[in-house]
């Protein structure tokens, strides 16, 4: 009995693998597209309802629906051809992704459609459909409320020989809470920026900074907790 060699099984494996143009039919092509484009869509609708960043941007949402569609194309198209997939590895090795991610979310979504298109581009179905449900009630349970106490920036601008102290205390009796982010000075003006939570949304205490503290300027700014995204 002659004993196989790793050659052997490599060269085995090709021949077998090199047969895989006739694996999808025409009806099989449209199918998993149709599914990919349904689940993209379903992805769409979940990413616009849970979206809690600064700007949606609807490019990147519709961007999810042409990844799920395109990479089932492509798992189609390299599926059981070691030729074609070796081939692809070569070419996608040269493509530079540049595009900043600025919600950490964002990358969830854009995994979910990639898994959804390769999952589609081999049949399994059953995969990218229940997972997809799971995920996105994962989703939704995570994010169906609103955080009440939502973060504000308070940015206020000030004579600089202001009582400060004074300030904080007028601030900290009508906030919920307050907590210092920085503090400017120059000779003719202070900056302070303060991390503050409402309550119940009431902003009066605005109005009494600039009538009784002498405030010159004062911006209240609704953020995410990163400075960056103001």
């Amino acid at each position: 009995m002659n004993q196989l060699t790793f050659p052997d099984i490599f060269k085995k494996g090709f021949i077998n693998m090199s047969g895989g143009f006739e694996r999808f039919t025409s009806v099989d092509v449209v199918v998993n597209i149709f599914i990919s484009f349904a689940i993209g869509m379903f992805i769409f609708y979940i990413y616009k309802k849970t979206f809690r960043g600064v700007l949606y941007q609807k490019s990147f949402n519709v961007t999810l629906v042409i990844v799920c569609t395109i990479t089932t194309l492509i798992i189609m198209t390299i599926s059981g051809n070691l030729v074609l997939s070796l081939g692809m590895v070569g070419a996608l090795s040269i493509v530079r992704f540049r595009t900043p991610i600025k919600d950490p979310i964002d990358l969830a979504f854009l995994f979910w459609a990639i898994t959804v298109g390769i999952a589609n581009g081999v049949n399994y179905f059953n995969i990218s459909i229940i997972g997809s449900v799971f995920v996105s009630i994962i989703i939704l349970l995570l994010t169906r409320k609103e955080e009440i106490d939502t973060p504000y920036l308070l940015v206020m601008e000030m004579p600089s020989d202001g009582e400060d102290d004074d300030v904080n205390k007028l601030i900290s009796g009508a906030v919920s809470k307050i907590k210092l982010k920085s503090k400017s000075i120059n000779p003719s003006f202070a900056e302070l920026t303060f991390e503050v939570r409402l309550k119940d949304g009431d902003t009066s205490f605005l109005k009494t900074l600039r009538d009784e503290m002498k405030v010159t300027k004062a911006t209240l700014i609704s953020y995410s907790g990163d400075l960056s995204s103001v």
